[in-house]
């Protein structure tokens, strides 16, 4: 994983479910082919934290 600004982080979702820190968005694909990530969705650092924070709040409705 590349350690980059907040606004140059992109994230993949994979097709296992699990998520993946690529990096800026130049190397992002590069970074997933050589991690044989099957990326089903890829987003900037914005919108990670967006669903994250929705996921939160829906576990915590349901008491998670």
């Amino acid at each position: 994983m590349t350690y980059e600004s907040r606004d140059r982080q992109w994230f993949a979702l994979s097709s296992s479910g699990n998520l993946w820190a690529l990096g800026d968005f130049d190397a992002a694909e590069e970074i997933a082919n050589d991690l044989e990530i099957d990326a089903v969705w890829i987003a900037d650092a914005e919108t990670a934290m967006q669903w994250s924070q929705t996921i939160q709040n829906k576990l915590a409705e349901i008491g998670v």
